[in-house]
């Protein structure tokens, strides 16, 4: 009988959007564009910053989803005023 080879999955909240990867670890950019996939978040992935229980992630910040997986984003970008 074969043995089936079940990948673990991790979980993360970006901006309480539920969103789920086969990767452990991510680089902060990869969970800004997952987040933009899933509808998280207005407008483009480099115009935010990931905030975590740990502290902000720059760009290439790598991510440990086992350490920490709730997220907000912040815009890095100044607010267009009407």
């Amino acid at each position: 009988m074969a043995e089936v080879n079940q990948k673990e999955e991790f979980e993360l909240k970006v901006n309480g959007i539920e969103i789920k990867t086969p990767h452990q670890k991510l680089v902060a950019h990869d969970i800004l564009e997952l987040a933009e996939k899933h509808g998280a978040m207005p407008g483009k992935p480099n115009e935010y910053i990931l905030q975590g229980d740990k502290g902000q992630y720059g760009w290439d910040d790598w991510v440990d989803l086992k350490e920490d997986n709730v997220f907000i984003t912040i815009r890095n970008t100044p607010t267009q005023v009407a």
